[in-house]
């Protein structure tokens, strides 16, 4: 996989036919990885007057994370959703009236 420069020369990129796999780079920024890209889209990118613009349209959204991220993201969104249960859980047993049975008389309904 060779790069090539991409025409305003501040860019380059570098496509994989096999795995259709696209790296693109932009003077001041890393390398970055992206999957599934079909070979007229980097075509295009390479003939392009304006690779910033086709880039940031075409192929920056299927950008691909980085693997050792995705685990950390998965625990952190569980954490989350058991926060929000048990929140959720705490709310609901406190709007409860243990000492009404369930039962409330007409008049205490209108107080509140």
């Amino acid at each position: 996989m060779e790069w090539a420069a991409l025409k305003e020369r501040q860019g380059r990129a570098a496509y994989d036919a096999e795995t259709r796999d696209l790296h693109v780079k932009f003077a001041g920024s890393a390398p970055v990885r992206h999957a599934n890209i079909p070979p007229h889209v980097y075509q295009n990118l390479l003939e392009t007057n304006d690779p910033h613009f086709y880039y940031g349209y075409y192929i920056a959204p299927s950008r691909v994370s980085p693997a050792r991220r995705q685990p950390v993201s998965m625990v952190v969104h569980g954490l989350k959703l058991v926060l929000l249960l048990a929140a959720c859980s705490v709310l609901m047993a406190t709007e409860l009236d243990p000492g009404h049975g369930g039962i409330f008389e007409e008049s205490e309904l209108r107080s509140n």
